[in-house]
């Protein structure tokens, strides 16, 4: 009898949730097209990197610096997970150096309220589903959100690279190559201008027999210039968002970014989100460090 009269359990919802992520993650896949135009086009880059003025341009050249940093513990990351320390490499992935901007952050909100719509619960979806999606969603999106200082730091190198070349006839694509040549520059005019027969035979025997900078006006040209390259890259989105956006690059980040979280919501034990900008951001570092070395 009290076998008879036991009630028995709920069914479980899990089937339901789940059929209810598969339609949001499709959601906002379709959501990714109207995204990218309002906030990636031109007029939405210049109104969402704007946010740079003000505190951005004071923390923009610590974060210059520790794009290296970053980059070393990336590398790092890679070697401990091929070690087999899968969850200690995903938990250096999501550590990162330096201090958010409010560019950052003003993406992020945007993120949340357009695109992953986490600022309102559909009043016909479960009430664990988002914040399900709320916490798969946080290691992803801030990844993402470093994508993009290595994005500026491209653009920062490549305009460094087209002035060198425009400006010393040098490829200079950071700032110890600039910096550098710019030194160079500096102490061949000072000795010019000091030339004891004139200063145009001076320029003409000091391309002949260039003169060494001392390392003090090396080392305050190259913060200079570091300090300048930080503050373009601080508002580059003006000129990489659009570029990125006519050429899709931005729409397959997002999805993979969508991918990203829908392996999480699924607890998926897989090697995580990693965008690869990280390691090809850090290409003009290494010619700017090989070229400013061989100029001294």
């Amino acid at each position: 009898m009290i076998a008879e009269t036991r009630q028995q359990p709920k069914p479980s919802s899990t089937p339901l949730i789940e059929n209810q992520l598969t339609d949001y993650f499709e959601a906002c896949r379709q959501r990714i097209p109207s995204f990218v135009d309002r906030h990636y086009s031109l007029p939405g880059a210049i109104d969402l990197n704007s946010k740079a003025l003000g505190s951005d341009i004071l923390v923009a050249p610590f974060n210059f610096l520790m794009g290296v940093p970053n980059f070393l513990l990336r590398l790092l990351a890679l070697v401990i997970e091929l070690l087999g320390g899968r969850r200690a490499a995903r938990r250096m992935l999501s550590f990162h150096l330096g201090m958010p901007t409010r560019v950052q952050q003003e993406l992020a909100h945007r993120l949340n309220r357009e695109l992953l719509v986490l600022c309102r619960r559909p009043i016909d979806a479960d009430p664990r589903l988002q914040q399900r999606v709320r916490k798969a969603a946080e290691e992803p999106v801030q990844i993402y959100l470093q994508t993009r200082n290595v994005a500026a730091d491209i653009t920062a190198g490549t305009l460094a690279a087209i002035l060198g070349l425009t400006l010393l006839s040098q490829f200079t694509p950071g700032s110890i190559s600039a910096g550098t040549a710019i030194a160079h520059l500096v102490a061949r005019e000072q000795a010019a201008s000091d030339f004891f027969l004139g200063e145009t035979l001076g320029h003409l025997y000091y391309t002949l027999f260039p003169v060494s900078p001392s390392l003090g006006i090396i080392a305050a040209t190259i913060a200079l210039v570091m300090v300048t390259i930080a503050l373009v890259a601080a508002f580059s989105g003006m000129l990489h968002d659009p570029i990125q956006s006519l050429t899709g690059i931005h729409q397959r980040r997002l999805n993979r970014l969508l991918d990203a979280i829908e392996d999480n919501t699924a607890a998926s034990n897989g090697k995580g989100y990693r965008p690869k900008d990280t390691f090809v951001g850090r290409v003009y570092d290494f010619i700017d460090w090989i070229k400013g070395l061989l100029a001294f």
